[in-house]
């Protein structure tokens, strides 16, 4: 009897605590509960953080906490497949994150105009990261969703870049660099520990 009350409670505060968890959106005074995720690691396979995309009124709030990365700004964007497996080219060499695509341009703009421009939905703004290594940010994009449709993030992947984006279509695009850290965006897991 024991045995089955601590199960039926853990199960409780879980639920509790999924229900409960996440921000809430200027202007707002009813909490949204984050409804997907992306665990976002390194090449390595190290994990450094989350990514939180809590779906609001006429778009998604995104809230992410990462720690391990190298100081200063980074590009980041939302990438079309939901994969952070490496890519390998003809001879073998291998790009990491390179299965995650390109960006994701649900309106086809096929421009690079930065996060709020005409361009690619998921030009994110840059992840600024500590002297210590770590960034957390909030902030919200109405070109984005976790609902069914066009702009639906669930499924894709958020991928933070080496360096700085400069918002541009002058090649190489934003001169963001090699790609160092991506989570694949889907359910919020929950764990007992």
């Amino acid at each position: 009897m024991t045995t089955r009350m601590l199960k039926i409670t853990i199960v409780a505060v879980c639920a509790l605590l999924v229900a409960t968890v996440g921000s809430i959106r200027p202007g707002s005074t009813q909490p949204a509960a984050p409804t997907f995720a992306a665990y976002i690691y390194d090449a390595a396979g190290k994990q450094l953080g989350q990514a939180w995309f809590v779906g609001v009124d006429n778009g998604v709030q995104v809230r992410i906490d990462v720690t391990g990365l190298p100081p200063g700004a980074h590009g980041m964007h939302i990438h079309e497949v939901g994969s952070c497996n490496p890519l390998r080219d003809m001879q073998g060499k291998a790009t990491p994150f390179g299965a995650a695509g390109g960006h994701f341009d649900p309106q086809g703009s096929a421009h690079h105009l930065g996060p709020y421009g005409a361009g690619h939905a998921g030009d994110l703004p840059n992840l600024l990261v500590s002297q210590a290594g770590h960034a957390r940010t909030t902030f919200f994009d109405d070109r984005l969703s976790v609902k069914a449709g066009p702009t639906n993030v669930v499924g894709r992947a958020i991928v933070i870049h080496a360096n700085e984006d400069n918002y541009t279509d002058t090649p190489p695009l934003g001169g963001s660099g090699p790609r160092i850290a991506c989570g694949e965006i889907g359910p919020l897991r929950v764990s007992l520990l």
